[in-house]
């Protein structure tokens, strides 16, 4: 039966691996951050964001692990903490897709962008295509998990309920 619910959900959990990379990414840019920070609110901003993110993508996959794969219980604050971080996630993908496809159509920017960081233009497409669709499917996750946390709705309980 569990190795049945493991095959059902796996390119909901090969996407959430993949999301759990992004997310070790955005821990580097955290930690940077957090000795960069100070008081300066544009980088708590973005501190914010990424931690959001990186709470989303651990949180989705316990949810996988122990609610989808093995069909145990879980409270129901940690659901309300997956909808919450998920609701920043996509936020923050869909706007960064945005910025991104602004950059591609504005040649002008990324050439700029080129020639400040001595990057190639070609490896610098590439860089901003992969990221792309690190989003995409990070958006695919994001209304794949709302999917699931609404099926599996009953797999969340308070304390009290035992």
């Amino acid at each position: 039966m569990e190795r049945q619910k493991q095959k059902q959900y796996w390119t909901y959990r090969v996407i959430g691996s993949i999301d759990n990379f992004i997310a070790i990414l955005f821990l580097f840019g955290i930690i940077v951050s957090f000795m960069a920070t100070g008081f300066n609110t544009k980088l708590l901003f973005s501190l914010f964001i990424w931690l959001s993110v990186l709470l989303y993508t651990n949180l989705s996959a316990v949810f996988a692990r122990h609610v989808m794969a093995k069909g145990n219980s879980l409270r129901y604050k940690l659901k309300e903490w997956i909808k919450v971080n998920a609701f920043v996630t996509i936020i923050y993908a869909i706007l960064v897709i945005g910025v991104i496809c602004y950059g591609l159509i504005e040649k002008s920017y990324i050439e700029q962008i080129s020639k400040v960081t001595s990057v190639p233009l070609y490896l610098l497409h590439n860089v901003i295509y992969i990221f792309i669709g690190c989003m995409a499917l990070l958006i695919v996750h994001v209304l794949l998990t709302f999917h699931y946390l609404k099926q599996f709705n009953s797999h969340f309980r308070d304390p009290e309920e035992g």
